[in-house]
């Protein structure tokens, strides 16, 4: 890893990190702590979680783009579609039509369908309705969903020109997986969401109580980070790394995200150091 990439590699935050500010606040703080890029939830991840409406809410959008335009941050990424049995295709065109006018490529896609020929045969769909605007479909694995490790989404990619994926290292660590699976992947992986974890896989619950409230900051935990960064020199990082029992304790998101950034900083040191 050149020196140089410390500076220059692409380093998002992710909405979930800050999910108690509104986006437009989210994208201040990004900037303020060094981030250059910034990760849009148009679409909320859960029915209970904290969101903004800012997909069909003109006012909304409007103080996102002004929070653009007075900082220089540019989108990352767009999240979460998911590929269920029953997709509303209207409303995954009106995604991808948001992240063409926010300037973002990359779509972060779930696989919650059990079927797996019909989710390949979806995610396709997908791909070319993104096709149209220059936005690609990148699956994420999660234990919990039905691709839940790498060999499973890279199955669903396989053989679809505009899809890819993305790899985040919790749950890379959390289904088993390694940084020797990752280098082999035989499909493109586009983008980093990075976090840590430590201790042994625990069941299902607590992965999902986890995934979503108490993930560690780069090096605080086991996972290998430095070689996942070895692996995929110059990939965009997105830090996506929430932590409640910080947020209960007082630590704002400003600081979170600046802890975050900086820890990641560090990591990517580690990594150059080590080459």
């Amino acid at each position: 890893m050149p020196l140089s990439e410390i500076g220059t590699r692409t380093i998002s935050l992710a909405a979930l990190t800050v999910l108690e500010v509104a986006p437009w606040e989210a994208i201040e703080i990004a900037a303020r702590a060094g981030y250059s890029h910034i990760g849009l939830r148009p679409v909320a991840a859960t029915p209970n979680e904290p969101h903004r409406p800012i997909l069909h809410n003109a006012n909304n959008r409007r103080r996102v783009k002004q929070a653009l335009a007075a900082t220089g941050l540019a989108i990352l990424d767009v999240e979460i579609v998911r590929l269920t049995p029953d997709i509303d295709w209207d409303a995954m065109q009106a995604v991808c039509e948001f992240a063409a006018e926010f300037g973002a490529d990359k779509l972060l896609v779930a696989d919650n369908d059990p079927d797996p020929a019909r989710c390949k045969d979806n995610l396709s769909r997908l791909a070319d309705i993104g096709a149209a605007h220059h936005v690609t479909p990148h699956i994420e694995f999660m234990p919990w969903t039905h691709a839940p490790d790498l060999a499973a989404a890279a199955e669903r990619v396989s053989g679809i020109d505009n899809a890819a994926l993305l790899i985040d290292s919790f749950h890379l660590a959390r289904s088993g997986g390694t940084v020797a699976e990752v280098a082999a992947c035989p499909v493109p992986i586009r983008y980093l969401q990075l976090g840590d974890i430590a201790g042994p896989i625990p069941d299902m619950d607590a992965i999902l109580a986890e995934a979503r409230a108490n993930r560690l900051m780069p090096g605080e935990g086991e996972i290998d980070l430095i070689g996942l960064l070895r692996a995929c020199p110059s990939l965009p990082i997105s830090l996506e790394i929430p932590a409640d029992r910080l947020r209960d304790a007082g630590v704002s998101a400003a600081e979170r995200a600046g802890m975050a950034i900086a820890a990641t900083r560090r990591v990517l040191e580690l990594a150059h150091d080590r080459n």
